[in-house]
């Protein structure tokens, strides 16, 4: 048994490793399945592929029985380089395997918990938590990860450590890099994708179920299609958005981008130039405001907005039909209610100070909506 031991500790397999020479008329096809993956800059105008899994603890049969479920191949045709990978199971970047006969206590922190304030959240604050959730699993102190988020139950209701020995681990560092001047097509199925640089490539990504976690993204032809998966961005610099099902999403600043959306949680650290929003049914958090944000529109039916007035001098306009406005900590309210023929009507106008600079004009068009709306923080009402 310590032989064996011994022998399959530690073991790392290279999966993929490929470099190929690319130029700018090139296009980049990544597909992947139940991967998970880094992407990164190249600046040898090159793109890289670099795989490799890492074992603790697995036996042969175990390993070998993820190997074989695991395909990852690249072809080069006709100035197209495109990357297949995927596995039966799904491989994130760190797993753990760990068997406690009597449970696990799980520390209330790496839980989190809601809370029925909601209060208005800096775009640095926010920008935190993307950063940190951006992190990469690849830390070889293990025991350290696992000790500070979970600890072992004995029978006497007793909690420990967690030791190495107690648990398997599998580790996936899968980087691919890129340069900036080619296009990229990803398409996604419960992976996660996760841009560790700004990016400033022409990209068309469509993921269904997983996660999208990237630095701030910078092209006005950016095509961005999310289905059933998380999606945390620093920052968006153009492009269009199609969310659906979005659950934890996270937009550190937004400019100059349209977004279409429907069932999803958003929100937004700071709104900047000329964003539109056109929704069904979501809940978004609109926190703060560029000093020049020039114009936002936003259309909605069915949504709930958390609405937190911008600081500087600007315009506001809401019309809607059956809808309900929230002010201050909810003890004040106006309320829209259904026409027969479903005519809109205004239901808040503010008008700018003609003395001090104008920021920007918000304008609002929401039917069957709710609008919570606060200069700090605003306190949730169920609907």
């Amino acid at each position: 048994m310590l032989i064996i031991s011994a022998a399959t500790y530690g073991q790392r397999h290279q999966v993929l490793r490929e470099s190929i020479a690319v130029n700018k008329n090139s296009s980049i096809v990544l597909n992947f399945e139940n991967i998970y993956v880094a992407l990164e800059e190249s600046t040898d105008g090159k793109i890289h592929f670099d795989y490799r899994l890492e074992f603790e603890g697995y036996s042969k049969k175990q390993i070998k029985s993820t190997l074989d479920g695991l395909k990852a191949e690249v072809t080069n045709a006709n100035n197209i380089v495109n990357l297949d990978a995927k596995s039966h199971s799904q491989i994130a970047f760190q797993s753990f395997t760990l068997v406690s006969e009597h449970g696990l206590y799980i520390d209330d922190d790496f839980i989190g918990s809601k809370s029925d304030t909601v209060i208005r959240k800096s775009k640095d604050s926010l920008l935190q938590q993307i950063r940190k959730n951006n992190r990469l699993l690849w830390s070889k102190n293990s025991p350290q990860y696992i000790n500070g988020r979970f600890k072992k139950i004995d029978k006497d209701g007793n909690l420990s450590n967690i030791r190495k020995g107690d648990v398997d681990i599998m580790r996936s560092v899968f980087v691919i890099r890129v340069p900036p001047f080619v296009s990229l097509n990803i398409n996604a199925k419960n992976s996660g994708i996760h841009f560790l640089n700004n990016l400033q490539n022409e990209l068309s990504i469509a993921i269904r179920k997983g996660t999208l976690k990237t630095k701030a993204l910078f092209n006005n032809y950016n095509v961005i299609r999310i289905n059933d998966a998380s999606f945390e961005v620093e920052g968006i610099y153009g492009g269009h958005y199609d969310f659906k099902n979005v659950k934890n999403g996270k937009i550190g600043s937004i400019e100059q981008a349209k977004i279409d959306s429907e069932f999803s949680e958003i929100e937004i650290g700071e709104m900047g130039k000329n964003t539109v929003i056109t929704d069904f049914n979501s809940e978004y958090w609109f926190y703060n405001w560029s000093d020049f944000f020039d114009r936002f529109n936003l259309y909605s039916e069915y949504s709930k907005i958390h609405f937190f007035y911008p600081e500087r001098n600007h315009s506001l306009k809401v019309i809607g039909n059956n809808t309900k406005n929230f002010l201050g900590n909810g003890d004040f309210q106006i309320s829209m209610q259904p026409t027969s023929k479903g005519e809109k009507y205004t239901m808040m106008i503010k008008e700018p100070n003609a003395e001090e600079t104008l920021s920007g004009r918000i304008y609002f068009d929401i039917i069957h909506g709710i609008i919570y709306s606060h200069s700090d923080y605003i306190k949730k009402i169920n609907h």
